[in-house]
């Protein structure tokens, strides 16, 4: 209903237009497509968080924040006020915004799409968030320099995407764009931008967990105290592959009690 009825809207709109002069033509739909920029506010422990949305699909996220993953919510929750996160693939924002808002924590959030860290920062400003979330528009990974980001959807909110690689977690991707992307290790980033450093480390970049991993072992051993990494992807990548082992390399072990059938894995420091 929802995909016939836009159609129709559209429909309309361009053909009330057509007989305009390009400009325009162009100018008016621009206007009616800036007005019809749609906000949903989603209740939070505390209060409420707005989201804008450009795509139907950077709503998607936003309108599951607190049951979508309800992993990452809880492990959130837990985390100390004042602690600094690290949001590494932040998308939109849904987790960053939560984490500062509820928790009063705060965040680099690390987003390389132009069109999702757009909408970041733009979710960040509407809720007043700025002085709590510091939005980077750049990748992470295991080598320090420019590569591609290959993306089969540009659209803000879309995920699977390769930097580095044409390739995620869900294969090959049948990638539309190459966007031109800084990358940087955790270690990396740290030093040259004299960032707060991480207490805690959110992960999901469906498919180089382990290189950026790789790249952050001196503040993965110094200051984080538990991470949590995306697990949407074979089991035994986790379980008994080279995250895990790395992990452990750095003095982390697997909480239990996730099994293989939640979304998002933790990692605690051990003492």
């Amino acid at each position: 209903m929802s995909k016939s009825l836009s159609k129709l809207l559209i429909n309309g709109v361009k053909l009330l237009t057509l007989p305009m002069k390009p400009y325009r033509r162009a100018n008016t739909r621009s206007l009616v497509s800036e007005g019809l920029v749609q906000r949903l506010s989603m209740a939070v422990p505390g209060g409420h968080l707005d989201f804008e949305s450009t795509t139907a699909r950077s709503l998607h996220d936003a309108n599951s924040i607190t049951h979508g993953e309800p992993e990452t919510v809880r492990w959130i929750d837990q985390l100390p006020e004042g602690s600094v996160l690290w949001d590494i693939g932040a998308n939109i924002g849904v987790y960053s915004l939560y984490a500062a808002y509820v928790r009063n924590i705060r965040v680099a959030a690390f987003e390389p799409g132009a069109a999702s860290h757009a909408a970041l920062c733009r979710n960040i400003e509407i809720n007043k968030l700025n002085d709590k979330i510091q939005p980077y528009c750049i990748a992470l990974s295991d080598q320090i320099g420019a590569d591609y980001l290959y993306m089969a959807d540009t659209g803000a909110g879309h995920s699977m995407h390769g930097f580095g690689q044409a390739r995620s977690v869900q294969g090959a991707i049948d990638y539309n764009f190459r966007q031109s992307v800084i990358g940087y290790t955790i270690d990396g980033v740290l030093e040259a931008f004299r960032l707060p450093p991480p207490d805690y480390i959110k992960l999901d970049v469906d498919g180089i967990e382990a290189k950026i991993i790789k790249g952050g072992g001196e503040t993965l051993g110094r200051y984080v105290k538990s991470i949590i990494v995306e697990a949407d992807q074979p089991p035994e990548r986790i379980e008994a592959g080279e995250i895990n082992k790395l992990l452990d390399g750095f003095g982390f072990r697997l909480r239990p009690g996730g099994g293989i059938k939640v979304r998002n894995l933790i990692f605690d420091k051990q003492a």
